[in-house]
């Protein structure tokens, strides 16, 4: 039985938060399959499409390709979120983010649905829908949406009154005003966002609310909140949304796992791609101190790519090592960090560049890409900004030539700094496989002009020395679900980024082979992936699905040969 057989579609949004739910035995044995070896379940499980595979809201076969290079679908059990709301964005607004975590210590560890808890939601089917009927199941999405909505409303309120019980705590700030006044129905939340750019504070306490409220969603109904947000451009669809996991046990979690662990987040991410036809992939995160303490990181990457469909790898260097030339740091670089304590700082930069090594000498062997932060940002510590730097990545292209390399972010902090950005477009140049993506360049959303005239810059600074120019190199990202931080105007990224392109393809001194927007948004980043046919990832793909139901990229992926070489 294969899993995208366009014969057997089915929706498990129609009958969730349904009582009296009349399932016959046979029907539920079938659903319960094929859930993961994780979850203690085993076996062939129907396929499930909660759209039609051609659905005109979210897909289009006419339209070029276009993928989303760089996202993150996870909600509150997937990562530390206390530590990261404190020791990460509360570096930038220390006021709006420490609140936020102080509600969800009040709630608890266990607020979001876990990956066991989705993994049963998925079996609540009762029919194989043989004719798509959009409204039904629109509405049914709506519905689940709306439940999660309450669970977040209710709780936020909750812990607020108990805060301010137990503190006897009157001043209410930006945040919680917005909690307090947060209406009972979703869809009234959404129209009621402001519709004003980001020099307002009001809108960056409104993108937290909008990152909390995520939270405590079910992972499938954020994929579809991107899906009908993301996925409206005037000319363009998103044929492929890949998306990122991360792995901060030990950089910020003090070792422990997150209350969904990362394998039975491989369990559930690989059921959203094959729920959404393939339209979702995804990269399992490395992190070198993991592989320090316990030798299980590479050996999980490993597992996930080869054996659950993800196609590539994510790592984060600003947690507290460089890409490469660890080794010229003092053990004690790594005190006063966000490691705990009786972490073994011994001889701790070789042991991190032997454990880098090791990933990227298996990536390079096995075709395997690998995406990475590289703004001089979210860290625990100021000190580690400095390690998204470009010279540690030259010294990784020259120990590795031909390993596939996404500078994530471009190394954009802000339009007024170049030397990253200009650095990591002179490494371009000289490695086959090394782009960069666009992911939260909300600069496009608030100053659309300066974003223009900024990345007209960068690609004329690499136009005429040779074909591996910035403009054959950038690729489209969101960073979803962290622009949603940006407030409600974030859903106007891939329109506002097609006006934008609509211009430069106009600019004939930029350097494109071919049509400028098409590379950045589809062709790039298909061949920074590896999905042209023969390539290793699209091999294993094929393997992955049958011959008889293929992802609907790949139809448009074949039809270019520039994404074959």
């Amino acid at each position: 039985m294969t899993w995208l057989d366009p014969d057997h579609t089915a929706t498990y949004f129609h009958f969730l938060w349904r009582p009296k739910v009349d399932i016959s035995r046979r029907q539920a044995l079938a659903a319960i399959g094929g859930l993961g070896a994780s979850l203690g379940l085993s076996g062939c499980s129907i396929p499930i499409t909660p759209f039609c595979p051609t659905d005109p809201t979210i897909s289009d076969p006419t339209t070029p390709l276009t993928i989303d290079v760089h996202a993150h679908v996870f909600n509150g059990s997937d990562l530390q979120i206390e530590g990261f709301l404190t020791r990460i964005l509360a570096r930038d607004d220390p006021d709006t983010y420490r609140t936020a975590a102080e509600l969800l210590a009040e709630i608890g560890r266990n607020f979001a649905p876990t990956a066991a808890q989705e993994i049963a939601e998925l079996q609540r089917i009762d029919a194989v829908l043989r004719t798509c009927i959009a409204n039904g199941v629109m509405q049914a999405l709506v519905d689940e949406r709306q439940a999660g909505y309450d669970r977040a409303r209710n709780q936020l309120q909750s812990a607020l009154r108990s805060i301010r019980t137990r503190k006897r705590r009157l001043a209410r700030n930006s945040l919680e005003q917005l909690i307090d006044n947060l209406p009972e129905s979703y869809s009234i939340y959404k129209r009621s966002g402001p519709r004003a750019y980001f020099s307002a504070k009001s809108v960056t306490a409104r993108g937290a609310l909008n990152f909390l409220i995520r939270n405590f969603q079910f992972r499938y109904v954020n994929v579809y909140e991107y899906l009908l947000e993301y996925s409206r451009g005037r000319t363009r669809k998103v044929d492929m949304l890949v998306t990122h996991l991360v792995d901060y046990d030990w950089p910020i979690g003090d070792g422990a796992s997150t209350p969904t662990s990362l394998k039975d987040q491989v369990t559930v991410m690989e059921r959203i791609s094959q729920v959404t036809g393939g339209r979702v992939l995804c990269f399992a995160p490395f992190d070198p101190f993991k592989e320090i303490a316990s030798g299980s990181s590479l050996s999980f990457v490993v597992d996930a790519i080869m054996n659950h469909g993800f196609v590539g790898v994510k790592i984060y260097p600003p947690m507290g090592f460089a890409p490469l030339g660890n080794a010229a740091f003092p053990d004690s670089f790594w005190d006063n960090s966000a490691l705990p304590a009786n972490f073994p700082r011994n001889q701790l930069g070789p042991r991190l560049d032997q454990a880098l090594m090791a990933l990227y000498s298996w990536c390079q062997v096995n075709g395997v890409p690998i995406m990475a932060h590289t703004n001089a940002s979210n860290g625990p510590a100021p000190k580690f900004d400095q390690l998204t730097y470009a010279k540690y990545w030259a010294q990784v292209s020259r120990a590795f030539p031909g390993l596939r390399l996404d500078f994530g972010h471009f190394g954009v902090t802000s339009l007024a700094s170049t030397t990253q950005p200009d650095a990591l477009a002179d490494l371009m140049l000289n490695g086959e496989y090394l782009y960069a993506d666009s992911g939260y360049f909300s600069e496009v959303l608030s100053d659309q002009a300066g974003l223009e005239a900024y990345l007209t810059a960068r690609m004329q600074r690499t136009s005429n020395r040779g074909p591996a120019a910035v403009a054959q190199r950038l690729m489209y990202g969101t960073d979803w679900e962290m622009v949603v931080l940006e407030g409600s105007m974030s859903s106007h990224y891939l329109a506002s980024f097609e006006a934008m392109y609509s211009r430069l393809d106009r600019n004939t001194s930029l350097g494109a082979d071919g049509t400028l927007s098409h590379r950045f948004f589809g062709i790039n980043a298909a061949k920074f992936l590896g999905l042209g046919i023969g390539q290793p990832n699209r091999t294993r793909l094929d393997r992955y699905y049958s011959l008889s139901s293929k992802p609907a990229w790949m139809a448009k992926v074949d039809s270019l040969p520039a994404v074959t070489t």
